[in-house]
């Protein structure tokens, strides 16, 4: 969990360092250091102050909140998720954004569903948030239709659990904490990426380029549902233009109407994910490793299920790692040193 370093008043900086500190590289690190800049790096020590260079002072714009959306959840860097509620036709969804570059997904593997041989599921991707999830934990939801009957393939931290399917609607999380959802194969992955995990579910798309995908109209597509009504239980993952990743959920809805959900709340692309009132939810919590809260009204289990086992697979929002450096002062044997003090 990051915590955030305080540093009590501004560094006394002597006439005979700033002497010592010549030239350019001398004025910006006198500067640093008396307006307290933050920096990201090593805790090495400078021991020279004639060796330093002109140092690179990188800056992190802060994750603000956005007209429309209420915060659901913000750690240091400021929002680290947020959420509304979209009305589409007289149904109510709820729609959560996760935002990209403060947070990362995890797939977790349920005990019941996808079946697992002895040994085979990775550490960390159990039924149960795990412990090091637990502190960064920003939010966590259902998963994907039981396996076979999704016709789809689940990878897991390099694990193939099930193969994967050309074509078949994918939700795929990189090494670098991203995550992408498409067509495997064919829109997805990125090349140039780390496959890490995959979800697949379903052979369509929901959304495709910011627009309904018309086979959404037809009820028979999207799953068999309790009591063959089309209104029912539902959830969907999908991104944003900027990376974010979208999850809306309804306790009411039809295919079509999740679809334009999504894409109310700017997705790009986007899944459905399961369907029927036993299964979907959302919760998330107000600071990383905070309380979990329900997020989809009406839905039928605690956010303890998943913290203290769930039968079926599920994903993990996590804060992303971060380190933040401050300047301060030490003392050398003979001259004064810069050091930096970081936390994560």
């Amino acid at each position: 969990m990051q915590k955030s370093m305080k540093v009590s008043g501004r560094p006394v900086v002597s006439t005979s360092v700033l002497r010592s500190l010549r030239g350019t590289a001398g004025i910006v690190v006198a500067a640093l250091l008396l307006g307290g800049c933050s920096l990201f790096g090593t805790t090495e020590a400078f021991t020279h102050a004639a060796s330093l260079s002109v140092p690179k002072v990188p800056t992190i714009a802060p994750s603000l909140p956005e007209v429309g959306w209420d915060v659901a959840s913000a750690g240091s860097v400021g929002v680290l998720a947020d959420h509304k509620t979209v009305d589409v036709g007289g149904l109510q969804f709820s729609v959560s954004r996760f935002r990209n570059g403060m947070t990362g997904l995890n797939l977790h593997v349920g005990s019941e569903d996808p079946v697992t041989r002895p040994g085979q599921v990775p550490a960390g991707s159990g039924n149960s948030v795990s412990t090091v999830e637990r502190p960064l934990l920003v939010g966590v939801f259902n998963g994907g239709f039981k396996h076979p009957a999704d016709l789809g393939g689940f990878l897991v931290r390099g694990v193939s659990i099930h193969p994967l399917v050309s074509g078949a609607a994918s939700a795929v999380l990189f090494s670098d904490g991203s995550t992408e959802v498409g067509r495997w194969g064919v829109s997805v992955p990125n090349a140039q990426k780390q496959v890490v995990s995959v979800r697949q579910n379903l052979p369509l798309l929901l959304v495709e380029h910011g627009q309904v995908n018309p086979e959404a109209a037809n009820s028979a597509n999207w799953g068999t549902t309790l009591g063959s009504s089309p209104v029912v239980a539902r959830s969907a993952l999908g991104v944003d233009a900027l990376g974010n990743v979208l999850v809306a959920d309804s306790m009411h809805a039809t295919a079509a109407t999740l679809a334009r959900a999504m894409v109310a709340g700017g997705a790009v692309t986007a899944m459905e994910t399961d369907i029927n009132p036993y299964w979907v939810m959302l919760d998330t919590a107000a600071h990383p490793g905070g309380t979990l809260v329900e997020r989809v009204p009406g839905q039928w289990h605690a956010p303890t299920v998943f913290l203290n086992g769930w039968t079926r697979d599920f994903f993990t929002v996590v804060a992303r790692h971060q380190v933040t450096c401050l300047p301060t002062f030490g003392s050398g044997s003979t001259v004064n040193v810069l050091r930096q003090t970081c936390s994560v």
